[in-house]
């Protein structure tokens, strides 16, 4: 059955308040969607025509007496407000390999983008109190996989996940985060900055209404997402009843890969020795993953060089920078440009590595970039 592609707030509101029916869970929607097409036509179906498609009574009952439209009017207004959009079912940009799951979400809400080229990615997950080793490991192969054109998916978490966004964003790459909350209720709080990041480098995603909280039970089926939309998941040091392992079980149960990094013995590597032992790929490089998820890459084209352009706002504070270090008070004098402006620019020259922050707020140049 053909159906449109559906992205206004009109629209919006019928899917959100379908899910908001209690009793419609993902399972339930999905078999409506099969026989209506679109929410808005199951809100218009008689109590005989949803019984037929595999409804109780009751819940059929539920779905035709449902009066909670000014509650969906405010989450709309909260959606705006935050920047967030709906991608439903029924959008072309809907996930491709989270639609093969047993369970996928009908919508996500979102901030940011989505690309073609995400179809192609990898999650990394892991401990949230990592050594030094496994942070490194982290970015060594969140580094790799970037460089052979790799999306990073992860859940914004503490440790692992941080250190795998925050090295594909420096190494100019794409970047996912699902979260087991709201968009307007991030978490943990002081990843506001990395949040604003992924969003302009690729996107933060949520099943969640907005408001949710990180509650302890939205993490398993934020998982399902984090496994869902990838090819395969990569585990970073985890512990025996590390959220992580879930993770990389929910993958093996979707029919995807799962790879674990080997660590020293210790409470820390018990997880991922234990899914190696169990049939994990033991995992040393993004090439080990490569060979596994995508072959043609390695033949193809091996890790390039990054090559970093230099925006043409940036080229007035760089060559500020030439000659020495600045305190970021006198880059904003002599640029001339907004303090704002000064501040967001240097930013992405961080992640970039281009620049990087002395204490005392200087700045000064680690590299030339080309352009």
């Amino acid at each position: 059955m053909s159906t449109p592609v559906q992205r206004g707030p009109e629209e919006w509101r019928w899917w959100i308040a379908l899910r908001s029916v209690h009793g419609v869970g993902p399972v339930v929607y999905h078999s409506l969607l099969r026989v209506f097409g679109e929410p808005r036509a199951v809100f218009s179906a008689g109590q005989g025509d949803l019984e037929c498609a595999g409804l109780k009574p009751e819940l059929a009952k539920a779905i035709r007496q449902f009066d909670g439209w000014a509650a969906i009017d405010q989450e709309l207004v909260r959606a705006e407000r935050a920047g967030a959009v709906l991608v439903t079912w029924n959008d072309v940009h809907y996930p491709p390999l989270l639609r093969q799951i047993h369970d996928p979400p009908p919508f996500l809400y979102m901030m940011g983008n989505l690309h073609p080229a995400d179809v192609l990615s990898v999650a990394v997950v892991g401990s949230r109190h990592p050594t030094s080793y496994g942070l490194r490991m982290a970015r060594e192969l969140t580094t790799g996989l970037v460089q052979f054109g790799l999306t990073i998916v992860s859940g914004l978490a503490r440790g692992i996940d941080a250190a795998a966004h925050w090295a594909a964003l420096k190494e100019g790459g794409r970047t996912i985060a699902v979260l087991g909350s709201g968009l307007d209720v991030l978490y943990p709080p002081e990843h506001k900055a990395l949040a604003q990041r992924v969003a302009t480098q690729g996107a933060l995603l949520t099943e969640l209404p907005m408001g949710a909280q990180p509650d302890a039970e939205n993490f398993p089926t934020r998982n399902r997402i984090i496994s869902g939309i990838t090819r395969g998941t990569v585990v970073v040091e985890a512990a025996e009843k590390s959220g992580s392992l879930i993770t990389a079980h929910l993958a093996a149960e979707q029919g995807r890969e799962v790879f674990a990094v080997p660590g020293p013995v210790g409470e820390r590597s018990r997880g991922t020795h234990r899914l190696i032992r169990n049939g994990a790929k033991l995992t040393e490089s993004a090439l080990d993953v490569i060979e596994e998820i995508a072959p043609q890459l390695v033949t193809r084209r091996g890790p390039a060089p990054r090559q970093f352009e230099l925006p043409l706002h940036a080229e007035p504070l760089v060559e500020l920078l030439r000659a020495a270090p600045l305190h970021i008070d006198e880059l904003i004098a002599r640029s001339g440009q907004p303090a704002t402006q000064v501040l967001s620019t240097l930013l992405d020259l961080e992640l970039q590595g281009v620049v990087q922050q002395l204490p005392g707020k200087c700045f000064a140049l680690t590299m030339q970039p080309s352009g």
